[in-house]
């Protein structure tokens, strides 16, 4: 897991650090700020007020991602981030991502009603824009700096009968929505497929956790909607009760 905070050096200029979360190694870069709709950052740092007025519009856009934070309020100026070891720059965050998630997961349970009912009736009508806003609704919960969703999906293929006609005969299938701040879809591959099977004992349960991993920041779930199977994966840096709770809630209210 790559995890990239940075620090608007100036009006053009983005200083990122990046922490190789198992390898405890940093590496630094400086990039346009034209650029950072293209990161894939868990949070920036603005400590001037001028250069975020400059940015307001961008980062407007971009703080549905990830927090956008005043350096004065952490303590923090640029020299200090600049200068940040491995494990200072984890530290700094696992406390920024702490809150940001608390914030979603709070906000969250303000809104479960409206959210369960929001997301049943996707289920209902528009599968595939259920899982687009289910992503973006658990990789911020999550904090996660990606995030995969596998699910059954079912396809139409052309196939010749016996009178050598061809006619479409549906099939199962697997499918993938994955990404790092965007969701792509794609169709699963044998590897989506024997998943699916490796996990088949745990679909029992609505919602159940079945890994997390904070050293290797691995997290894997799977749930169950009617009885359609589903596997998330993502790369996480922390995974505490509240983030549990508020993902199993919603899950228990899509079965009702």
């Amino acid at each position: 897991m790559i995890i990239s905070l940075g620090f608007v050096r100036s009006s053009s200029q983005v200083l990122i650090k990046e922490l190789d979360w198992t390898q405890n190694s940093l590496s630094t870069k400086i990039i346009d700020v034209t650029d950072i709709p293209d990161q894939n950052l868990q949070g920036l740092f603005v400590d001037d007020n001028d250069h975020f007025s400059s940015l307001v519009n961008l980062l407007e856009k971009e703080k549905a991602h990830y927090p956008i934070l005043d350096a004065r309020d952490e303590g923090l100026g640029f020299t200090a981030f600049e200068a940040l070891a491995a494990q200072q720059f984890k530290d700094l965050f696992l406390k920024v991502m702490n809150r940001w998630t608390l914030h979603q997961n709070l906000s969250s349970v303000e809104h479960l009603f409206k959210l369960t009912n929001h997301f049943r009736d996707l289920w209902k009508k528009d599968r595939i824009s259920f899982f687009e806003e289910l992503w973006y609704w658990l990789k911020r919960n999550l904090g996660a700096a990606d995030l995969s969703i596998i699910f059954n999906d079912i396809v139409s293929l052309e196939e010749k009968d016996e009178n050598n006609e061809r006619k479409e005969r549906p099939k199962l299938t697997q499918a993938l929505l994955s990404g790092t701040k965007k969701a792509n879809f794609s169709t699963g591959t044998l590897r989506e497929k024997e998943l699916m099977q490796t996990y088949l004992e745990k679909f029992h349960d609505v919602f159940e956790v079945t890994e997390f991993n904070g050293a290797k920041g691995q997290f894997v779930a799977t749930a169950q909607i009617e009885r359609s199977p589903i596997i998330f994966m993502a790369r996480a840096g922390q995974l505490n009760q509240l983030q549990r709770t508020v993902m199993a809630a919603l899950f228990n209210g899509l079965q009702q």
